[in-house]
């Protein structure tokens, strides 16, 4: 009987740790629960749809180029070109585009500026139609309104700003443009028709209260295009008749 229980405890040993009964135990952290891993945190937060639409900003209406102040506003209307910027200078209307009959497509791609001077008044039948380096724009005082199919094709254009005095967006001003986004100042009444239609890289645009009048197919296959205006606006309007998505703004 002795040497029987000297050798049941070792047997028992054996058997128990062959079942997995004396293997290591799992650490828990002691809190008996078991950790998440860090992968579905970070799903958790990239999928939150709150953090998402908190991220959406609102255009901004561009502040005039400092340039603008510089640029003569008397004699005749004529442009310089130096290092990629355009300056029309002088007063009145520029009759033509001059610089593309003497320079043709070398000199229009060349441009990647534009600067309206404030006492420039109109342009020439589409003025920069097609100018695809153009990336920026600042339009003077001068202008009451933006003439037809000025920027049509400007598919690199990326930034407009207003003068204070633009009331009107004429038909097709910035169709095919490479906007992303852009705001309309509160000084404008009208965008007609076509203004930015085919812009399929608009994403956001900013049009106030002040807009009362919105030609037809002025967004036409703007796919990706958010609205964003004041709640009860012609332009909340606009966007709800046209199917195209809005965002109010205060």
């Amino acid at each position: 009987m002795r040497r029987f229980s000297f050798l049941l405890p070792l047997a028992l040993a054996a058997t128990l740790t062959g079942c997995g009964g004396l293997g290591e135990i799992p650490q828990s952290g002691g809190t008996g629960e078991m950790d998440l891993p860090n992968s579905s945190i970070q799903t958790q937060i990239t999928d939150d749809p709150v953090r998402e639409e908190s991220a959406e900003t609102v255009p901004a209406v561009l502040p005039a180029d400092p340039a603008l102040s510089e640029i003569p506003e008397t004699g005749m209307a004529t442009w310089t070109l130096e290092d990629g910027v355009l300056t029309i200078s002088g007063s009145g209307v520029l009759p033509e585009a001059s610089w593309e009959k003497e320079y043709h497509d070398e000199t229009v791609q060349s441009i990647t500026k534009v600067l309206i001077g404030n006492g420039i008044i109109d342009l020439p039948y589409s003025a920069f139609g097609n100018h695809d380096s153009l990336v920026s724009v600042s339009i003077g005082d001068g202008f009451t309104y933006v003439p037809s199919e000025t920027f049509i094709g400007c598919t690199s254009l990326k930034q407009v700003s207003f003068g204070k005095n633009v009331t009107f967006i004429d038909g097709g001003a910035f169709e095919r443009c490479g906007l992303e986004e852009i705001a309309i100042p509160d000084t404008v009444s009208f965008i007609n028709i076509g203004a930015f239609a085919n812009c399929k890289d608009l994403e956001k645009i900013l049009i106030p209260a002040s807009v009362t009048e919105i030609g037809e197919d002025a967004f036409k296959n703007c796919e990706k295009l958010t609205i964003f205006a004041p709640e009860g606006s012609f332009a909340e309007t606009y966007a709800r008749e046209n199917g195209i998505q809005f965002l109010p703004v205060g």
